[in-house]
């Protein structure tokens, strides 16, 4: 058996793995600080940006509130009784001047009795729009009264007719049974 002889001074030792391993983990360093300082970059842009909007959003917030406050101090001013007022009144014209007489005419003709006489017809407007007719007249008998009473119930274009009063004058004076009622309009119909 043949002995080698070792002539180094120092014992051999593989290095080339270590050196191998390090470089692969000095890379895989600077592939994550590299990723890092990117995130890093982006995400102060982002927040530079949000800086940014947010510093719009209070502008515009501070611009609304300036025009929110003026606009309180304009309404404040405002007399609303007056206001309110003015506007029924407008209202009461507007559904006034919806009221076409011809065609209420032409439904009261409709719906009267051949036996009954209108003398009267009184409409006004309420403040909801609604309208209100009061009929004074003249039937030849109660029952001519009665007639039109059921009918003005089952027509579509009135509603809750209510008598005011009745009375029945003398045999001799020709009239007949007198009455007054009031009834509610509805030109399209109820609805």
């Amino acid at each position: 058996m043949t002995r080698r002889l070792n002539l180094s001074t120092r014992p051999f030792q593989q290095v080339r793995p270590v050196w191998v391993t390090s470089l692969a983990l000095a890379f895989v360093a600077v592939a994550l600080i590299s990723a890092s300082l990117a995130e890093f970059i982006t995400a102060k842009g982002a927040e530079k940006s949000a800086s940014l909007q947010l510093q719009r959003l209070q502008a515009r917030r501070s611009e609304l509130a300036g025009r929110v406050d003026k606009a309180n101090r304009q309404l404040a001013t405002v007399k609303w009784k007056k206001l309110q007022t003015e506007t029924a009144s407008l209202q009461e014209v507007v559904a006034r001047r919806k009221l076409v007489w011809s065609q209420l005419l032409a439904d009261l003709e409709r719906v009267v009795p051949w036996n009954v006489r209108l003398v009267s017809i009184m409409p006004s407007v309420d403040p909801k729009g609604g309208i209100k007719v009061v009929l004074i007249g003249y039937a030849t008998d109660r029952e001519a009264w009665l007639k039109l009473l059921a009918t003005l119930f089952a027509d579509d274009r009135f509603s809750d007719p209510l008598p005011l009063s009745e009375e029945t004058t003398a045999v001799t004076s020709g009239r007949g049974h007198q009455f007054q009622l009031s009834v509610r309009y509805w030109p399209e119909g109820r609805r």
